[in-house]
């Protein structure tokens, strides 16, 4: 017995399809560290671009659903900027498209110091929040 723990602690392989592997690397090229999760029959691929972190979400077919892109704080758009500083200090913000349509998702921290997520539309409208 060479890898006596081998079979305990091997992951269960995940199967992607061709078709969802190959939207990734046209929607993304140059993609590193792709690492892949798979629920409800939707595959979400977490990596790395231009060292800045993305999620995409696929169907089964290789249709990209929506994708997310973490953004550096002067990355954020001045009227979304504006709308998350209403609430607090902007700790981190997410840029989602979903169906070419933009979202933006911050976490801001209050003046008591709770954090909570918040998800606005491209013009800087509250549409959810929630506490961390």
């Amino acid at each position: 017995m060479k890898f006596p723990f081998a079979k305990i602690f091997k992951s269960q392989s995940k199967q992607i399809p061709g078709t969802v592997k190959k939207q990734l690397e046209k929607c993304f090229p140059g993609s590193k560290n792709i690492d892949w999760e798979i629920k409800n029959n939707i595959f979400e691929a977490i990596f790395y671009l231009t060292d800045v972190e993305h999620i995409a979400k696929f169907t089964k077919e290789g249709t990209l659903i929506e994708f997310k892109k973490n953004l550096w704080l002067n990355e954020l758009p001045e009227q979304i900027n504006n709308s998350g500083h209403i609430f607090g200090e902007i700790m981190n913000g997410i840029v989602i498209n979903r169906n070419n349509v933009l979202f933006y998702e911050l976490i801001i921290r209050d003046s008591k110091l709770d954090r909570y997520v918040y998800l606005f539309d491209d013009k800087g409208t509250l549409k959810e929040s929630r506490l961390l």
